[in-house]
């Protein structure tokens, strides 16, 4: 997990209650901009004008980015998520009281990522948790164990169907050595075979055992996997 550095945070001289972040380092935007009551976002339209930033630093936001910026009010904001393979932080919040929405902003590096994550976090307040450190086992663990445990009833289903099939075979034979001719009412003597043993009654118990042997493999180092992988994402939920 890599450390949140504020300190690589753009800011404009002079400004203290606004941050300002710009393209390119902002990949999907233009400016993004942190208030201590919002956060705005300004669609891409190339890199802004050194004017415009230091306007977005001292100046009314609506006016200096437009009808077309997202404005999302801090007090609104219900998580925060952080996805560090991409440098995608992700932003719900309440809409018009009713549902909820999403804007999601592309970092061009994880220092730049991480600084706004964390001075969003810090403009958030206490009443946000982080959660990335506390992931749930049985989410996790709930397909790898599904796919052992899978793997075991169906080789045991199949190694006792093979056993009770093998001595239908038995059977078979016994029949016929002891009547090798019909009877006199023209019937044969010999057991048929069920649909379920024409079926499966050719498997061999020895390769059943070691395919169910290599899935139930497969499924241990799946699970294994999964629970040493390093996390993914950084998440703030509101407490």
């Amino acid at each position: 997990m890599p450390a949140l550095d504020p300190g690589t945070e753009a800011t404009t001289p002079g400004s203290n209650r606004r941050r300002v972040w710009a393209h390119p380092d902002v990949k999907s935007h233009s400016v993004v901009v942190l208030t201590f009551e919002r956060l705005h976002l300004a669609p891409l339209a190339g890199p802004p004008k050194p004017d415009l930033l230091v306007a977005a630093a001292y100046d009314d936001l609506d006016d200096v980015l437009g009808p077309l910026a997202t404005v999302i009010d801090l007090v609104a904001v219900r998580r925060v998520r952080l996805h560090l393979p991409t440098n995608t932080l992700s932003v719900e919040y309440a809409k018009d009281g009713i549902g909820t929405s999403r804007a999601s902003v592309t970092f061009e590096t994880a220092d730049v990522a991480d600084a706004v994550f964390t001075k969003l976090w810090r403009r958030l307040g206490d009443g946000f948790k982080a959660t990335n450190g506390q992931r749930d086992f049985w989410s996790l663990a709930r397909a790898p164990l599904a796919l052992l445990f899978g793997a075991l009833l169906a080789t045991a289903v199949l190694v006792i169907l093979i056993s009770v099939f093998e001595d239908f075979a038995s059977a078979r034979a016994a029949l016929r050595a002891a009547a090798p001719r019909p009877d006199q009412l023209g019937v044969s003597p010999d057991i048929p075979k069920t649909p379920l043993e024409g079926l499966i009654g050719w498997f061999d118990w020895r390769w059943v055992c070691g395919l169910g042997g290599c899935a139930a493999a497969a499924s241990q180092v799946w699970l294994y996997r999964r629970l040493t992988s390093p996390t993914t994402a950084l998440e703030l939920k509101r407490g």
